[in-house]
């Protein structure tokens, strides 16, 4: 298993190193910048007051449970973020955040996310697999104190989770951000 975690890993790697160096490349290419430049306006155009967003939860804690009952049913796809939700709502209220993707064309931005949510997901499975459909609980899960604002949303960060999935506990670093808007919460971000 722990092969296959390196490989990953080694694989993620070389994307970001390989990212970097179109960068270099890219930074005077006019093509590309132009890309770059239709994705800021398009995030640009995305940025209001309201959002619907779909599978909330109630509470943040709530958020981190529901994806991992669901990640352990199968259902992975569920109670995070969505394709659509991650181009229209939180990116672009993380425009101005300097993050990874916020200076690349959409579709690279999205390889990227879809890379890192993809490690992740087969770690949280294979953590849960062997206890596969059996109640998972929570037994300790705290936020870092610094709530992000993030223009209409707010980004909670994971500090610390540990769940029970039958008789083992186990402490997961996956889960990454939930994202509040009105009240609302749902799972955004996951990584390796």
């Amino acid at each position: 298993m722990n092969r296959i975690y390196n490989l990953l890993f080694i694989t993620f790697f070389l994307i970001i190193i390989s990212y970097n160096c179109k960068k270099e490349k890219t930074e005077g290419d006019p093509e590309y910048q132009k890309k770059v430049e239709e994705a800021r306006n398009y995030l640009r155009a995305h940025i209001k007051d309201n959002y619907d967003i779909s599978e909330t939860s109630a509470t943040r804690d709530d958020a981190v449970l529901n994806y991992l009952e669901a990640v352990n049913q199968g259902k992975t796809d569920k109670y995070i973020c969505t394709k659509q939700e991650y181009f229209d709502v939180f990116l672009p209220n993380t425009l101005e955040e300097s993050t990874l993707t916020s200076n690349m064309p959409l579709e690279q931005a999205w390889e990227i996310t879809e890379l890192r949510r993809k490690v992740a997901l087969e770690q949280l499975q294979e953590v849960l697999k062997k206890e596969k459909n059996k109640p998972i609980k929570i037994e300790a899960l705290t936020w870092r104190d610094q709530i992000r604002q993030l223009n209409v949303l707010k980004g909670h960060r994971v500090g610390n989770l540990v769940i029970r999935v039958g008789n083992k506990s186990v402490t997961l670093e996956q889960v990454r951000l939930v994202i509040e808007h009105k009240g609302k919460f749902k799972l955004c971000v996951i990584g390796a």
